[in-house]
Formats: C-alpha cells, sequence, structure tokens
C-alpha cells in the first residue's frame, strides 16, 4: 500500500510516519487467516464505537489467540466456540484461550474516540486507519467483511468492496464492505454526498461534503473513468471492484487501493485533476496491486511520477519538469544524498527529490535507452507476473532486459546503487573540416553515459549521442554544414549536477537545507509564533528557533514586516522584482549571498498568517507574490545566457 501526505497537518505527524511505514502483505502471503464477520456502529457525534466480531478460526488451529486492538477499545465480552473466555490484554495486545476442536470466537467491544484527527470519529469527518486495529485483527492476512450503521447524514466508505447498502428505518444507512486480501483496511465517514457512475464493471464513486461544488463530481469521475482505461490499456487490467474520491476535513492528500483521501479545501484546485488524480489511479497498479518489495528500495513513486505526473503532460511542461528535478537535485545538501536503493517513502521533501525526481529520472532515461515499446512491455510484463505480489528493483531489470534483448546490469547498478550524480564538463569544441571535434570530461568515478550533444549549423540544429564511459573522451561530429555552436544536455535528458550558469536560487535552497537557520527583523513579538509556524512547515521540522541576528555564513530564512524593497535595504540584499502594489507579502530567494537565503516580507501579521498552508507548496520558484493566501504573481530567476556546457564558435 502506498500513503502518501500532500499536506500534513501539525496534528498527524505520528501517523502519517506510521502510514508511510507501512508495507502490503500480499494476497499470496502464507499466513493463517481469520475471517471476521464484524458489524460496526459508530456514532460520529460522540464518538462512541461499538463492534461485535465473529471470528472463524484457521482450520487446525491450536493454543490461544493472539490480536490486536487499538488503544481506546476495550473488549466487553468475548466467547470461544460458545463459551465464554477471559481475555488476557496487554496493551494492544489481546490473548484468547481456545481449546482443542474450537472453530469460532465472539468479541463485543467498545470504546469513545472523539476526536477529529485519526483514529477518531466526528461529525465532519471520521477516519479509522489501517495501521489501528479498529478490529481485533490477528495479521494483515486476515479476511474482513464487516456491516457499518451510521446515524442519518452520514456515508461510510471503506477499502474494499462494497458488497451492500441500505437505509436503516431511522434514516441512517448501513453498509457493508469486503475487505481487499492483503490490505489493513482504512475505514472512512462523513457528511457525504455520494455521487456513483458504473463504468466497465468497476464502481467508480464520489464522496464529497456540501462544500464540494456539485459539479466536481461529475468531473472527477469522467476524468477516473478515463485514467483507467488508459492505465489498463498500457499496463494491463485494473486490479479492484472500484474507485472512489473521498473529501477529508484534514489537511491531507492520501491514495489506497481503490481510493484517494484529499482535503475538501483542495479538491476544486486544477493541479488535483490534471496531476494528483491520475497519480493516485496509477498508483493503484503500482504500490497496490505491486507492492515494493521489503529491502528493494522504493521504486514505485519514481514509475508513478514518470508514467503519470511526466508522460501526461505536454512537451514543454516535460522539459521543465526534468529541468526542475535538476534543480531540486542541486538543492540537496551533498550529506542528505542517499541511492534509490535506500529509499523508502517521503518524510521530508529531502526523500521527495531522490524518490521522486531521480527515480522518475531513471526511468525516463532508461525509456530513452531501450525504446518505447520495450518499455512498455517491460511494465506490463512486470504487473502481469508480479500483481497481487511484491516486486524489486531486479524484477523490473529483468523485465526490461527480456524486453528490449540488451544487458542492463551496469544501468541499474550506476543509478541504483550509487548515491550522486554525473558532473559533466566541455572541455574543447573545435570546428573542423565536415565537423566538430569536441572533449567532453566527467569528474570523479565514471558513469556510463549516453551524452547528448547539439550542433548548431548554419543549416540548423543537429542531434547527436556520444558514448561516455571514461573520465574523458574526444570525438568528432559529423555536420551536414558550418558549426556555430555546441551544447551538451541542453535539454536535460540526463540526470547530473547543473553545470555552471545552469543553476538559478529557489526557495527550496534553503527548504532543503537542514541547518538553515531562521531570523526574524521588525516583526511584532506576537506574530513570531505564527512565523515559527511557517518556518516549521518550511524546513519540515518540528520546531525552530528564532533568532534577530543572521550568520551570514549559514542557510537562512528571514521573515520580516515592512515593504519589500525596504525589508532589502535593511538586510543589505538586492530587492525582488516589482510586484503587484496590493500584494499582501513577497518572497525570494536571494542570489547574490555567499549561502542560500530566503526572505520572507509581509505587511502585517495577517498577512503572515496566511502564507503558512500555501508557502510552503512553491519550493521551485524563486520569488512570489501574495494577496493573503493567494499568489498572484511569481516566477523563477533566468539563468545566464551561456554555461559551462555551452560554447560557441
Amino acid at each position: 500500500m502506498i500513503r502518501r501526505p500532500l499536506s500534513p497537518s501539525p496534528r498527524l505527524p505520528l501517523l502519517l510516519v506510521l502510514l508511510l511505514a507501512l508495507v502490503c502483505a500480499p494476497a499470496g502471503a502464507a499466513l493463517a487467516q481469520v475471517a471476521h464477520d464484524l458489524t460496526l456502529s459508530l456514532d460520529p457525534t460522540t464518538g462512541l464505537l461499538k463492534g461485535t466480531d465473529r471470528l472463524t478460526l484457521p482450520p487446525g488451529h491450536t493454543g490461544p489467540l493472539t490480536l490486536r486492538l487499538g488503544e481506546g477499545l476495550a473488549v466487553e465480552a468475548a466467547t470461544v466456540g460458545g463459551e465464554p473466555v477471559e481475555v488476557r490484554r496487554d496493551g494492544e495486545t489481546l490473548r484468547l484461550p481456545v481449546p482443542a476442536g474450537a472453530e469460532a470466537a465472539a468479541i463485543t467491544y467498545a470504546g469513545t474516540l472523539a476526536a477529529p484527527e485519526p483514529p477518531g470519529l466526528a461529525p465532519e469527518g471520521s477516519w479509522l486507519p489501517g495501521g489501528y486495529a479498529w478490529f481485533p485483527q490477528a495479521t494483515d492476512a486476515d479476511r474482513l467483511e464487516v456491516t457499518v450503521t451510521l446515524p442519518p447524514g452520514q456515508r461510510a466508505a471503506m477499502t474494499g468492496a462494497l458488497v451492500a447498502e441500505e437505509e436503516t428505518p431511522d434514516g441512517g444507512m448501513r453498509t457493508t464492505f469486503r475487505a481487499y486480501a492483503g490490505e489493513p483496511p482504512t475505514l472512512f465517514a462523513g457528511p457525504y454526498g455520494v455521487t456513483e457512475r458504473m463504468h466497465e464493471g468497476i464502481r467508480l464513486r464520489t464522496y464529497f461534503h456540501n462544500d464540494v461544488p456539485g459539479r466536481l463530481a461529475g468531473a472527477y469521475l469522467d476524468d477516473v473513468a478515463r485514467h483507467i482505461d488508459h492505465y489498463a490499456d498500457v499496463i494491463g487490467p485494473y486490479p479492484y471492484d472500484g474507485f472512489a474520491v473521498v473529501s477529508a476535513p484534514h489537511p491531507v492528500g492520501l491514495g489506497y487501493p481503490g481510493m484517494t483521501y484529499v482535503s475538501r479545501r483542495i479538491l476544486h484546485l486544477p493541479f488535483m485533476r490534471a496531476q494528483s488524480l491520475p497519480h493516485e489511479v496509477l498508483h493503484v497498479w503500482w504500490g497496490n496491486a505491486v507492492c515494493v518489495a521489503p529491502g528493494s528500495g522504493n521504486w514505485a513513486e519514481g514509475l508513478t511520477t514518470y508514467m503519470a505526473d511526466y508522460a501526461l503532460a505536454d512537451p514543454a511542461r516535460q522539459d521543465a519538469m526534468r529541468r526542475d528535478w535538476l534543480r531540486d537535485y542541486a538543492a540537496l545538501p551533498a550529506g542528505e544524498d542517499k541511492p534509490l536503493t535506500a529509499f523508502r517513502g517521503k518524510l521530508h521533501a529531502r526523500d521527495q527529490v531522490t524518490g521522486y525526481g531521480k527515480g522518475a529520472f531513471v526511468f525516463h532515461m532508461l525509456e530513452r535507452r531501450i525504446g518505447d515499446e520495450a518499455f512498455r512491455d517491460g511494465v506490463a510484463a512486470v504487473y502481469a507476473d508480479h500483481r497481487g505480489g511484491t516486486a524489486g528493483w531486479s524484477d523490473f531489470r529483468e523485465a526490461f532486459e527480456a524486453a528490449s534483448d540488451m544487458d542492463l546490469s551496469a544501468f541499474f547498478d550506476q543509478w541504483l546503487a550509487r548515491t550522486g550524480a554525473p558532473t559533466l564538463a566541455l572541455e574543447a569544441a573545435e570546428a573542423v573540416d565536415g565537423g566538430v571535434r569536441v572533449t567532453l570530461a566527467q569528474g570523479g568515478e565514471p558513469y556510463a553515459l549516453r551524452v547528448p550533444v547539439a550542433v548548431e549549423t548554419a543549416a540548423g540544429t543537429e542531434q547527436h549521442l556520444v558514448p561516455l564511459s571514461a573520465r574523458r573522451r574526444t570525438v568528432v561530429l559529423d555536420t551536414e554544414a558550418a558549426v556555430r555552436a555546441v551544447r551538451v544536455d541542453p535539454d536535460h535528458h540526463l540526470f547530473r549536477h547543473l553545470a555552471e550558469g545552469e543553476r538559478t536560487a529557489t526557495l527550496r535552497d534553503v527548504s532543503l537545507a537542514p541547518d538553515a537557520q531562521v531570523v526574524v527583523r521588525a516583526l511584532p513579538e506576537a506574530a513570531e509564533e505564527t512565523a515559527a509556524t511557517l518556518a516549521a512547515r518550511m524546513l519540515g521540522a518540528r520546531s525552530v528557533d528564532l533568532a534577530e541576528d543572521w550568520d551570514r555564513d549559514r542557510p537562512a530564512l528571514v521573515v520580516a514586516q515592512g515593504a519589500p524593497h525596504a525589508v532589502a535595504d535593511r538586510l543589505g540584499i538586492a530587492a525582488p522584482p516589482d510586484v503587484p502594489e496590493d500584494a499582501s507579502a513577497v518572497v525570494w530567494s536571494a542570489r547574490e549571498t555567499p549561502f542560500p537565503t530566503l526572505v520572507v516580507a509581509v505587511r502585517d501579521a495577517e498577512s503572515l498568517a496566511a502564507l503558512v498552508r500555501p508557502l510552503p507548496h512553491y519550493g521551485r520558484e524563486s520569488w512570489l507574490a501574495f494577496r493573503g493566501g493567494d499568489a498572484i504573481a511569481k516566477g523563477v530567476w533566468k539563468p545566464g545566457a551561456e554555461n559551462a556546457l555551452a560554447r560557441r564558435l
């Protein structure tokens, strides 16, 4: 299973860490299965949960039965083989004595989970995560059928197949689900309006709060159907009974088998349907139906980013995405770099640089190496061979080798097991009769590369690929006309360190720095707590220390009150670009400081508070202007016209 917080609330960090740490137990796992027939009653107003679980024991089970039941839930009665038994409890662990020949048990339990954060029940949204034992669970391989009863106005959604639903005499709803095999089930409930559509036998649903625009339900269902059709054609059949988009009262975006749980505040934003939704739909194949093999390194985020975010973008956006991935990597402190085999999940933005950006880039380079058809055949083979199980990087290598009839061991070894990236240099370029002589070099231990070289001639631009596996190589490239200029990898098709002149300062230079300081200037004391909250979100820290002194030999986030040009003058740095006069806050990454510096200049305390939620999402920008919480202008500093990998002749 895959869990991805888009924007975690300060109240949810521990839960989200647990969600990211979960790994799926595939359906074929050799675990003794306990079958559960559970009836559950939820009262979101009081937070009261009541359950009766009828368990069928595995054939031939002997000895005590060990189960987990979440803290806050208490056993009221238990029977085994129809006879009352005493349950021993130690924390979440329950032990029931099971006499020889007993085939069934029953447990009645209850508890009050009146809390808006999970695990909890609340009128605006209830959330019982799979990592929390909200029923007496033996293993992740347990089989579960659950009937949930809710009061009027509430509807339930669960990671599993919908079996039946009916209205109760008092106007409430009774719904039965069958959990997907091997998946710890997660249950949601809320004051949802439900829209349903059947598509090729797949049940598509939206569960939206009433403040989500009604027109969005149909639009989301249209998009989900389109993405399912596309990925089924590219990869293989859709693996579950349905797909649901569930609105959340929490500031999160999470993916589950056949479901995504997304903050209702962002469902209307364009990026949700254009980028996030196809990403989550694709995760049904990669990360859910085919799980990441333990110890392999998480390939699912990189592959999903490549096949969804990147593949669905237009060519200009794809160019920008490759450049953004390299800029992100350039902002990553050397000590925070890790090989792809060590990536497990996103706990900090630094993890995203490797697992998502570099991971997607590796698949991009692989597809260019083996061709579109072989790449498509390879991913389809992995899905066909590992659906309902696990796969590791080695399984992908074998599938791509079979599809392309190539030995890819060197490719996978250097891009997965090594930390770092190539550093390229254009040491020389000289026009010769009929072409150009170029000398390419790379620092450190050489990579085996196919380096794109664009040669500008009097007749147009020619594209060449130069194999480079040594520290240095000189080649003559034949051209059709006189050579005017040479550019090495100008379109950023190689994962590498950006050369001098290619880099530009962005907000992420500071947000990824583990030693960044937080400096406040001319800020009212009442606003300092807000500044600390913003800084913690920007830096991915639980807490931060504020200081007035600025150590210019360290990365810094500077928060100040005042007009942007006045703040820049007081700090002794260049001012940001001109922005609309009614901007309430201006944020920019200074270009001339020796260490990365990010400045936040706000009109007043209210303007600062408005940045807490949106600003962390703009790490790839160099500067922004805000009106309240809305970004009204933004941009990236343009790098120089020339760089160390380009030469005019």
